[in-house]
């Protein structure tokens, strides 16, 4: 192997600076395009070639393992030695990794399983059955979101009992019982990966030296989106060496409804008084008028650090802002501009249409098949969880964790054995009086079945059995194919002898060849010294990648297709052509957000990601009128739109079936658009109510020959009046 370093990659003063840093925090304000992953990985190899750490003392972190591998990948350009000793990888990776040498300590096996978003379902049902709670009054779903956010605020059961009223006495209760059957599981969920870290990290103060002497540098991206857990997580990490430097944008913190907090990233400085600050404004991927745009639509906001993006690229074309009749048309209009630019040789995978809710997408996938253009919908169905996937993946869980007993439900009848829910109970009940697992408990169940029921039972014992002995000897390709084949699984396809099960059988031979790949990639962890510290774990390595992968790490490569997705799926991307649609108020901004300044000023970050993925060609759309529940509506122009500076924005209006370009216009106002003559009120302008009080004008439309206006009252709510008789007064500053 080649141990000479690959030469360094250019960098600008202001990424000189942050990759160039010594010891001591560093906060890296990176706006979008501005070349951060660059940054990042040179600030890396830096840390290394100038002796300042060696490569298992930094620990970088990423968001998704798909920037994890591409880091991973220039530093192994940069630096091929080394690659391997490198800890660069997600939050949740860091979590699974650190935990699988300490679960111990806190009463887990060290083979725990992970358990994604249906596993955890499914034990919370269980525990909802258990302690006689109806679903309807306590929906699974919107439980598991409250433990969530719980975990994410680092809360334990009693915290969140002592937090309400009786019905979050009765939620702490489920929370409670949940993680006591997590623990009988031998399984972490996603949340607690994170949580149970810290955990150990605040109250082992041997587990916390540890770490803390292990990873003397600390390396954070995209660090906007962090939530307190996480926050609690890097700072019990950094510990008293504070060598811990982090990248990221305040103006792309777009994850506040999951629990990621601005703040972290806003008070860095506070929490690291003598940290040194890089602010990295030079955009290296979109033209002028795109940046003009992108500037002065974020500028409004109050929670962010002041900067302004530039380039050297040229202004570009302007801005293309298209008004359809209705979403139709709006589609039509997308379909129709692609239909050119393909004509113009522009590849299909560097065009992208965006938009605010995935209801949005049927319309634009309808117009695209229409003209033959072939797309993929990004967060459609995933890989991993298509059908005959998880039933293969159930059965290496079971035979990774005996414990599992997700997965035992789930392979017992996968192919169906003639096994029914009467077996299953017996099963589940012999546990529960034994304490066991329900594979143990299976084996002591087997004997009191019929012969027939007896020995299908016993096959798939001895298959488990089989594959659990062999797991340690074998390629886990093989695993997977031995599993395939010998449950019965495969074969069953075969005989059904139809396309959606050929389908399916391709998928699982899919499933075999990224085992194979698995197997290539696994390495043991190897210490600074070329110790061995931990030996390959395969399996277990391969199905935590599996249960942590996120919906950008799946996305199919975009190779031929547009991209349809919706904003929040397009952050970290980049295309040639964006369309950026359904610019009305209650799409973007969101109609929950009007309320809330907070949520505003997020949408109004969203809507400046969406902006900033064009490199060349940027169009705006929305509709006069638009379909929702079934009903056709009139819409609002999208308040954002009154902050693009004129001359950057040229107006596209469909016309008979042509196109006629005439200058853009300002905010849509009520007077102007409406011809009413009335009080110039538009979206988004506070007004004051003689009775009501000062609101927010969320929506106007005619009604008759008046206006109905929609107003957020502060203290009386969302009220509709009509303009004419309302005496609204306009609160100016």
């Amino acid at each position: 192997m080649d141990n000479k370093a690959a030469p360094a990659i250019p960098l600008n003063s202001a990424q000189q600076q942050a990759v160039t840093h010594g010891d001591g925090p560093l906060l890296i304000l990176a706006g979008a395009g501005s070349g951060k992953t660059r940054a990042l990985t040179e600030r890396l190899a830096f840390l290394i070639e100038s002796g300042q750490a060696r490569p298992g003392e930094i620990l970088a972190i990423t968001f998704t393992n798909k920037a994890a591998q591409e880091m991973r990948e220039r530093v192994g350009r940069r630096l091929p030695a080394v690659a391997d000793r490198l800890w660069i990888m997600t939050f949740h990776q860091a979590s699974a990794r650190i935990l699988r040498r300490e679960a111990e300590r806190i009463g887990f096996p060290r083979d725990f399983a992970i358990y994604d978003t249906q596993d955890q379902l499914q034990v919370l049902r269980e525990v909802l059955r258990r302690l006689n709670l109806d679903e309807k009054r306590y929906p699974p779903a919107g439980v598991l979101h409250r433990i969530s956010q719980a975990k994410n605020e680092l809360w334990d059961p009693e915290h969140l009992r002592t937090s309400g009223g009786f019905h979050e006495e009765q939620l702490a209760k489920v929370f409670a019982a949940y993680q006591a059957r997590l623990h009988d599981l031998g399984a972490f969920d996603f949340d607690d990966l994170i949580g149970r870290v810290v955990e150990l990290l605040e109250q082992d103060a041997e587990v916390r030296s540890r770490w803390q002497e292990r990873f003397h540098h600390l390396l954070v991206d995209e660090y906007q989106d962090t939530n307190l857990a996480q926050y609690r997580w890097v700072r019990a990490l950094a510990g008293e060496r504070r060598n811990i430097a982090v990248v990221g944008d305040p103006d792309q913190s777009i994850y506040g409804w999951r629990g990621a907090d601005i703040r972290n990233i806003l008070e860095f400085e506070k929490d690291f008084p003598q940290a040194q600050v890089v602010l990295l404004t030079e955009n290296y991927r979109s033209t002028g008028h795109i940046l003009a745009a992108a500037n002065a639509l974020i500028r409004p906001n109050r929670l962010r650090r002041e900067k302004e993006l530039w380039s050297t690229l040229g202004e570009g074309d302007p801005i293309r802002l298209a008004v359809a009749e209705d979403d139709w048309q709006e589609s039509e209009l997308v379909a129709s501009r692609i239909d050119e630019l393909k004509g113009q040789d522009t590849p299909l995978s560097e065009i992208a249409v965006l938009y605010r809710t995935n209801a949005q997408s049927r319309g634009h996938e309808e117009a695209l098949i229409r003209h033959g253009i072939p797309y993929r919908l990004v967060g459609g169905l995933r890989f991993y969880e298509r059908l005959e996937i998880k039933d293969m993946l159930s059965y290496l869980r079971l035979v990774h964790s005996g414990r599992d007993d997700i997965a035992f439900r789930r392979a017992l009848s996968a192919p169906k054995r003639g096994l029914g829910p009467q077996t299953l109970q017996r099963i589940e009940e012999v546990a529960a009086q034994s304490r066991r697992s329900l594979l143990d408990a299976a084996q002591t169940v087997r004997q009191e079945l019929t012969p027939r029921k007896g020995e299908q039972l016993a096959a798939f014992l001895e298959l488990i059995a089989k594959m659990q002995a062999a797991k340690g000897e074998w390629p886990l390709s093989r695993l997977v194919a031995e599993i395939a084949e010998g449950s019965g699984y495969l074969p069953a396809l075969r005989r059904e002898g139809t396309v959606e099960a050929q389908s399916r059988i391709e998928n699982v031979e899919a499933l075999i060849s990224r085992a194979r790949e698995a197997e290539s990639e696994a390495r043991p962890q190897v210490s600074d010294l070329g110790e061995i510290e931990d030996e390959a774990d395969v399996l277990g390595d391969f199905l935590a990648r599996v249960a942590l992968l996120s919906d950008i790490d799946e996305a199919e490569a975009p190779t031929g297709k547009v991209s349809v997705m919706t904003l929040h799926a397009a952050k970290g991307l980049e295309f040639d052509v964006v369309f950026l649609t359904g610019l009305e108020e209650g799409l973007m901004p969101h109609a929950r957000a009007v309320f809330e300044e907070r949520e505003m000023e997020e949408e109004r970050r969203l809507f400046y990601v969406g902006v900033t993925r064009a490199r060349r060609e940027l169009w705006l759309t929305r509709a006069l009128r638009r379909q929702r529940r079934g009903e056709t509506a009139p819409s609002v122009a999208s308040r954002f739109l009154g902050d693009l500076p004129q001359d950057t924005v040229q107006e596209v209006v469909p016309h008979r079936g042509q196109e006629r370009v005439r200058p853009p216009h300002r905010a849509l106002r009520a007077a102007s658009y409406l011809g009413q003559p009335s009080a110039d009120v538009g979206p988004g302008d506070r007004v004051r109510h003689k009775q009501f009080g000062e609101g927010t004008v969320v929506q106007l439309k005619p009604s008759g020959d008046d206006t109905e206006v929609t107003v957020a009252f502060s203290g009386a709510g969302l009220r509709r009046l009509l303009l004419r008789y309302a005496g609204l007064e306009k609160v100016v500053g």
